[in-house]
């Protein structure tokens, strides 16, 4: 009876903490996360070992959880293999102005951090099981101040004078485990966490957030008691629109960002405005060239796991040196970068390469013409989200909008379309494509007004570049350039070929007219292809078009179907 008397103490106390955490937020939906004045790298011995990456997931988030309570100045770096993150950490040091202070073992941390009272116990899980017990657990940390520890790690806890706080080692979570949890636990973040991977329940400690992984009724039940509009970190399990439908019907925004460490401490937002991603003004285009146009767009930039991985480093996208020649064009999480990872967005808009656009992939991933259905509102939520949504590109500088719709042509996705048209004041146009085919449109184009009452274009995929996927409009290098080229071919002066490819990024591909040698039947083959990916297949394709059709960004294609379509309203602009 006492011990149980003493757990709902903890809890209560803590539940104050947690609602006092729930009103504030730095951007775009983000819990705030204070700063630390030094920062320790939290060494890891072995890397594989999943018992050691929980261990050191938990000091970190209870330590980022301590700076928020006033209770230390010192964060918790774990180190990472990844060449990237040591940008991002050398970026972070710097403008935090924060000290570095070595590195220690995980249970070396431990040491230092119980005497101060950044922990307070130990919360026990069997890390055999594999399954959501580990996430009860991570979400018991965060309440009652607890590391996470294995059975077989018990002993040592044990021996370092640890008290058990909570055992989740035998329990088999569903919704009626978490009840007593609901008013404590941080209603403005939802964590969706792999078993079997570490990844952001760092981040989950330290705002107290709901944990779960996999689509069944205890994830709708969970996803209830979040707020519209809070960001869901993480990735779930299953198909893609399977576990994306539930959120974005209650209004939630998706960040895919199952891989992504150090976020406790890469989340810290910057007050200071962050230089601004390259865009096009009208009056930098060649209006006398005439001249079909084809964009080629790439796919999966809502993806932040992947911006913060090597997408930036990656010869295969941002890193290629074709990219300017062909004028590529990326989809992109620069909302979500510049709110929750300043040090990536700071690194992604620096090496931005000329004659490349970036879209703004939605403000997260979600279907527009399915949000925040649930709720009974979806008009109010998707203004407020576009409102928000406003002000970070406008800070960023990325003035195109890309949405992926279940369906995009339907009334629910024209509703979102004029919303935020109306509510982004520096909007160019917005792309959209369909879950799936992403072609779906086929190029077709709808019209809607901005506050000022002028045409914004929402232009549909009319290709896509997609390993052995059998729809209209799809195809490997060879059979799109055959298909953009009939395009050009039937064109006229006074009804030009302007359209855009969507681009799968995972799909690979062999140069049109090249020996393949060798040919993989691995499982990632046959999913994917072998060969090259990303920007290299684009280049085939531009390289040979037609004389008369010439690749360019999708801000000019945008610009220039004003221009066709709407001439003197689209010239007052510039």
């Amino acid at each position: 009876m006492f011990k149980q008397f003493v757990l709902v103490w903890m809890l209560g106390c803590s539940a104050l903490v947690a609602a006092a955490g729930n009103r504030t937020d730095s951007a775009y939906g983000w819990p705030a996360q204070k700063a630390p004045t030094s920062i320790i790298t939290c060494s890891i011995q072995r890397g594989s070992d999943l018992r050691e990456m929980n261990l050191a997931q938990s000091v970190a988030g209870l330590a980022a959880q301590s700076l928020n309570e006033g209770k230390t100045k010192e964060g918790v770096w774990i180190s990472v293999s990844n060449p990237n993150y040591a940008i991002y950490y050398r970026s972070l040091v710097k403008r935090l102005h924060a000290k570095e202070a070595g590195s220690l073992t995980a249970w070396q941390l431990v040491d230092r951090y119980v005497p101060i009272g950044i922990i307070k116990g130990y919360v026990l899980y069997d890390v055999r099981k594999m399954d959501n017990s580990v996430n009860l657990a991570t979400v018991y940390a965060g309440l009652m101040k607890g590391i996470l520890v294995d059975l077989s790690e018990e002993a040592t806890a044990r021996e370092k004078g640890l008290v058990k706080l909570f055992d989740a080692s035998a329990i088999d979570p569903d919704l009626s485990t978490f009840l007593p949890l609901k008013e404590k636990v941080n209603r403005n973040l939802m964590v969706l966490c792999n078993p079997e991977f570490s990844n952001n329940r760092d981040y989950a400690i330290a705002h107290k957030s709901l944990v779960w992984h996999g689509v069944d009724s205890t994830l709708k039940g969970l996803l209830e008691w979040i707020q519209p509009l809070s960001p869901v970190i993480g990735w779930n399990k299953g198909g893609e629109f399977q576990h994306i439908e539930p959120c974005t019907r209650r209004g939630l925004i998706n960040t895919a960002s199952d891989w992504c460490v150090n976020l406790s401490l890469l989340s810290i937002y910057e007050t200071k405005a962050p230089a601004k991603i390259k865009s096009l003004a009208p009056k930098e285009i060649n209006w006398n060239d005439q001249r079909n146009c084809q964009s080629f767009v790439m796919s999966d930039g809502d993806n932040m796991q992947w911006t913060f991985g090597d997408f930036i480093s990656s010869k295969d996208y941002w890193s290629n040196p074709s990219n300017s020649g062909i004028n590529m064009s990326f989809t992109s999480c620069v909302v979500n970068l510049s709110a929750g990872g300043r040090d990536v967005y700071d690194e992604l808009q620096r090496t931005q390469p000329a004659g490349v656009s970036v879209v703004e992939y939605g403000g997260g991933y979600f279907y527009p013409d399915l949000f925040a259905t649930a709720t009974g509102e979806p008009e109010k939520w998707l203004r407020e989200l576009a409102k928000r949504m406003n002000k970070q590109m406008k800070l960023t500088g990325v003035k195109v909008l890309g949405f992926i719709c279940r369906n995009m042509s339907g009334e629910a996705a024209q509703r979102a379309y004029r919303i935020f048209a109306e509510e982004i004041e520096e909007l160019t146009g917005i792309i959209a494509v369909q879950y799936s085919p992403y072609n779906a449109g086929r190029g077709k184009i709808f019209w809607v007004k901005n506050r000022k009452g002028a045409e914004i274009p929402v232009v549909t995929a009319r290709y896509q570049l997609w390993h052995n996927l059998k729809k209209e409009g799809s195809g490997n290098p060879a059979e799109l350039v055959e298909m953009i080229n009939e395009d050009d071919s039937k064109a006229t002066a006074t009804d030009p070929a302007l359209s855009w490819t969507i681009v799968h990024a995972w799909s690979r591909f062999n140069e049109p007219g090249k020996i393949v040698h060798a040919v993989s039947d691995s499982e990632e083959a046959k999913r994917h292809g072998t060969g090259e990916r990303g920007v290299t297949p684009v280049k085939w394709i531009a390289d040979r078009l037609s004389s008369n059709t010439r690749a360019v960004s999708i801000e000019e294609l945008l610009w220039r179907i004003r221009m066709q379509y709407h001439p003197e309203e689209t010239k007052k602009l510039f």
